[in-house]
């Protein structure tokens, strides 16, 4: 496989997803960089199932 098929194929059930799927994984992506900067990172877990039940409802 050449790098832009093997690019395509790892992005494809992401660009695929549902509109929801995607917001999600952005939002904690999102979260994910704001507490990067954190030895350990508290209630990013707690973070993460809001934003899903935010998204969800």
């Amino acid at each position: 496989m050449s790098d832009p098929e093997t690019l395509n194929t790892v992005q494809e059930p992401i660009t695929n997803a549902p509109s929801e799927i995607r917001e999600i994984m952005e939002r904690v992506l999102k979260l994910e960089k704001d507490k990067l900067y954190m030895k350990t990172p508290r209630s990013i877990n707690d973070d993460i199932l809001r934003i899903v039940k935010e998204v969800i409802q």
